[in-house]
């Protein structure tokens, strides 16, 4: 063989090599992906997942996001499935409506794992998140019976006392949501009427734009969204109306900051970011339940500073520090 032909096949095998080990060290690398049941944009929960796994990125893990349309199921088994059998993730994100899904899946693959938020399912390779919203939604309620309360701090107040809660679907993880908050009006005053309509799901902004104009048009004070991406119909018939609302799991005051005084933060990001850093050092708790309330930051109420007084906050502060002490009991709708 001449010199130039071993030089050709060396140079070639390099190559070669070079792709196998690129290959390895991308396999080696930690690596996060996220199967959807959804899209972004929502400006709420989705957001805030992604949110979590491109700070993750930064510190050099490996992520993917799948995004499926919300009214196509069979597309979630199926990205479930690959992801799983690809057996090139760490570890495999999963959220809402993936319940049944998840439940199929985890079993056949023993040495994947898995995080499933805003739910649970006790599997071995499985650690569930779930957030104590009632907590958050606690001070949202305390919030909106502030507003309900005082029409002069809150001048685009009825003084009717009727405050509402927009939500998708009536499922536990809502009830909670609801409980929550009902009890955080109450605290500030019993007499206050509380209002809930359901649009049925969570995708449906139009219908969840009608159903709060109703309520605004019937007196109600403010209104709570609870209904993921229907949610920003929820703030827009808020706007039009020239009414309060208050938005919820990212912080949604700046989409309409004349008329959003608050939002309650599920901090869905910070969670992923936690259990996927549990994972690549190897101390997650596979297998358990991990719960992010007011105590470990996992929820939070953000206010709009233009809207929303120190008088006003000072009261809603009062009733969280009651919460972190253990004086007041928030009500949920999960069975301890």
């Amino acid at each position: 063989m001449s010199g130039s032909k071993i030089l050709i096949t060396a140079a070639l095998a390099a190559v070669i090599a070079g792709g196998v080990h690129a290959a390895a060290a991308a396999a080696e690398k930690f690596s996060a992906v996220y199967v959807m049941s959804d899209n972004l944009g929502d400006k709420g929960f989705n957001d805030s997942a992604a949110a979590g796994f491109h700070r993750a990125e930064k510190e050099g893990v490996r992520i993917k996001l799948l995004q499926a349309s919300p009214s196509d199921p069979q597309l979630w088994r199926q990205n479930l499935e690959a992801t799983s059998n690809s057996e090139t993730w760490s570890v495999i994100f999963t959220g809402p409506g993936m319940h049944d899904n998840l439940a199929a899946v985890a079993p056949k693959h023993p040495n994947q794992k898995y995080v499933y938020f805003d739910d649970e399912l006790l599997l071995p390779n499985v650690l569930s998140v779930k957030y104590a919203q009632n907590e958050g939604s606690y001070l949202v309620g305390a919030l909106a019976g502030v507003v309900a309360s005082d029409k002069t701090t809150f001048p685009l107040g009825t003084g009717a006392k009727k405050v509402g809660i927009v939500a998708g679907m009536d499922l536990p993880v809502i009830q909670d949501f609801i409980l929550g908050f009902k009890q955080g009006v109450a605290t500030i005053d019993p007499s206050i009427t509380v209002q809930v309509s359901f649009i049925g799901n969570f995708n449906d902004a139009q219908k969840a734009y009608e159903l709060t104009r109703n309520m605004l048009n019937g007196g109600v004070d403010v209104v709570y969204n609870v209904a993921g991406p229907a949610g920003l119909g929820i703030l827009k018939a808020a706007a039009d109306a020239n009414k309060y609302a208050i938005g919820v799991d990212s912080d949604q005051n700046g989409l309409y900051p004349k008329n959003v005084i608050a939002s309650m933060l599920k901090q869905i990001g910070n969670s992923i970011y936690d259990t996927s850093k549990q994972i690549e050092e190897g101390n997650a708790p596979m297998g358990t339940l991990e719960v992010y309330g007011l105590k470990n930051d996992g929820v939070a109420l953000v206010y709009n500073d233009a809207l929303v007084p120190a008088s006003a906050k000072a009261k809603v502060e009062a009733a969280k520090a009651k919460v972190l002490s253990g004086e007041i009991k928030v009500d949920t709708a999960f069975k301890k």
